[in-house]
């Protein structure tokens, strides 16, 4: 499939290409950005963006464009081809796994008639049920809701005089019996949810117990896993939020399957919820394919709160920008008055509910806030304890790039230096090391030189710095910049201040003088050097990383702002109250200018 797709024709299909010199340009198809620093080399039949870091070969662009794995990427290239090929997936052969979808389609159809037309008590009550909760005939329909009937072998008759075996009733998980028994349905009075996957094939389903239908056991019962369904790489409504989240660039995630229904109906079409299980790694994965930020939107009750304070658990801290890696954002918010998202939007409606989501904090300051108001920071005891707890949230986020900025938000909220809150990080940091690696502990040792941690627009910089003398200049009026740091880490910052203060040096020239300089940097600074791609548009990408490196400055300059109002008393403190307050909406107005270009 490489060697028969061009890559650049099949670029142009979803941006406008324009060829400077032997490379192709255009603006990148996957960021919002002005000026072209997507670049395809046809020679090597690969891609890269430069101001998004993104880049790879045709399954890569595949993937990244039409929010695939890898091999349905390679079948979406070989229908395009009109190649046909042979496939097998995970053991189970693919037209295994498509007699299953088909099965759970049919089971869907089968749950959509029995709520709409049948006319026995137990399916009136299940309309009365939805209906309840605002859930009409078109929005059962959108949906394609469903009750599972009582009496234990509906579904399995029906399915059975569609032509599906026992195996594969039992594959798809609609079914339930041991060998040499009849086939039960495994859904009985239950309202159900189908569950579909991104290209809107029902793969599972959820039910929601009746007991006036006749129904038992527990309040939900999810599909159990099976070839086509895995609980931790699905959520429900992807495939209806998909283009939403694309064009918001925002993910919302809820708990419960009316709670997304509710929300689209309401307009907020980006919600997607999990299935019975935490938001894991697998789902943030899947969810990254199409945004760079997901929101947490959790009920205001108890366990709601609970459930936040557990996100620390189960975030994968290696795709946050706050530990170095992929772009992907986390924030939460959470519902008023104990409410879930579907009673909080029949009670105050849709305008409240936005407003509760455009509030939404970090999540890693949402953490840092809960901890420290456990404790009675106006004593030294309190202020220990929620240092120590602070630091442990600190401690998670793996890498630099944010860690500074929030030790000195630490460090404000309870009204001690910077440098004791990074100080008890890194002691921190250097158990949690020793506690995950006991064996390697007595062999530590510090090293000679320092890999430095660095976001994607912080290394696109340096690569600029270093490879284009230039810029360098350009680059020197960045950093300074009126509002705000634009280099987050200090390392960071001393580096490329060294790349500028090198002259038009390039190359080992380059490395030599900058090792003088900053001697521990070298390893990171060579490998810059080695990898640095081909830019032929220099002054457009230096743009393009530069409002980026603004954009994030102000978005920390506004954190730390906000952090010092919360330390201020309006009346007492009006005065400076007052200045603070000033400056916060200053800022917010250049970020707003900034973005808008």
């Amino acid at each position: 499939m490489r060697d028969a797709t061009d890559l650049v024709q099949l670029v142009s299909e979803t941006a406008v290409v324009k060829q400077r010199g032997r490379l192709w340009w255009a603006n990148c198809p996957f960021h919002q950005e002005k000026t072209p620093s997507f670049k395809v080399d046809p020679a090597t039949q690969l891609w890269h963006c430069f101001g998004c870091g993104r880049g790879g070969d045709v399954f890569d662009f595949v993937k990244e464009s039409q929010g695939l794995e890898f091999y349905e990427a390679v079948r979406w290239l070989a229908e395009r081809a009109r190649i046909e090929i042979h496939e097998e997936e995970g053991g189970a052969s693919f037209g295994a796994k498509e007699r299953l979808r088909a099965a759970c389609e049919a089971a869907a159809a089968f749950y959509h008639k029995v709520l709409t037309t049948d006319r026995s008590p137990q399916a009136q009550a299940a309309r009365e049920y939805l209906s309840s909760r605002g859930f009409g005939s078109e929005v059962a329909k959108r949906w394609r809701l469903g009750f599972a009937p009582i009496g234990g072998r509906s579904l399995v008759s029906y399915l059975a005089g569609q032509g599906f075996t026992r195996d594969e009733l039992l594959g798809a998980g609609l079914a339930v019996g041991g060998a040499g028994e009849r086939l039960r349905d495994r859904f009985v009075g239950r309202v159900m949810f189908p569950i579909a996957d991104l290209h809107g094939r029902v793969i599972a389903f959820g039910g929601r117990v009746l007991e006036s239908a006749g129904g038992s056991g527990p309040k939900y019962l999810n599909s159990s896993e099976t070839p086509i369904f895995v609980k931790a790489a699905n959520l429900y409504g992807i495939d209806k939020a998909r283009n939403p989240i694309v064009v918001a660039n925002r993910a919302v995630v809820v708990e419960g399957y009316t709670d997304v229904i509710a929300l689209h109906e309401a307009g907020i079409q980006t919600a997607v919820a999990t299935l019975g299980t935490a938001l894991g790694e697998r789902h943030v994965r899947l969810l990254s394919r199409f945004a760079k930020r997901v929101l947490y939107l959790f009920d205001g009750d108890e366990a709601g709160l609970r459930a936040a304070d557990r996100a620390l658990e189960f975030v994968d801290w290696s795709a946050t920008p706050e530990a170095g890696g992929g772009r992907v954002d986390f924030a939460v918010a959470i519902i008023p008055d104990g409410l879930d998202p579907a009673d909080f939007l029949a009670q105050r409606g849709a305008a409240a509910m936005q407003a509760v989501i455009d509030g939404a904090v970090p999540l890693v300051r949402y953490a840092l806030d809960r901890r420290i108001e456990r404790h009675d920071t106006g004593t030294p005891e309190g202020k220990a304890a929620a240092l120590a707890e602070a630091v442990d949230v600190l401690a998670r986020v793996g890498g630099n790039i944010l860690a500074e900025e929030y030790a000195r938000y630490v460090a404000d909220r309870l009204l001690v230096e910077p440098a004791s809150v990074l100080a008890a990080l890194a002691k921190a940091r250097k158990a949690r090391r020793r506690a995950a690696r006991p064996d390697e502990a007595a062999k530590e040792r510090e090293p000679a030189e320092i890999v430095v941690e660095m976001s994607a627009p912080e290394r696109a910089l340096l690569m600029l710095a270093a490879g284009y003398p230039n810029i360098r200049s350009s680059a020197r009026e960045l950093l300074a910049e009126d509002l705000g740091e634009p280099l987050v880490s200090s390392n960071v910052k001393r580096l490329v201040e060294a790349v500028i203060e090198a002259g038009a040096a390039t190359g080992d020239g380059l490395l030599a003088l900058v090792r003088e300089r900053v001697p521990e940097a070298a390893t990171t600074l060579s490998a810059v050097l080695v990898d640095a791609p081909e830019v032929e548009e220099v002054q457009y990408a230096f743009r393009e990383i530069a409002d980026r490196l603004k954009e994030s400055a102000l978005e920390r300059l506004i954190l730390r702002k906000n952090a010092r109002l919360r330390e201020l008393d309006p009346v007492k403190d009006a005065e400076e109250h007052e200045a603070v307050f000033r400056e916060l909406v200053e800022i917010q107005r250049a970020l707003a200018a900034l973005k808008k270009g």
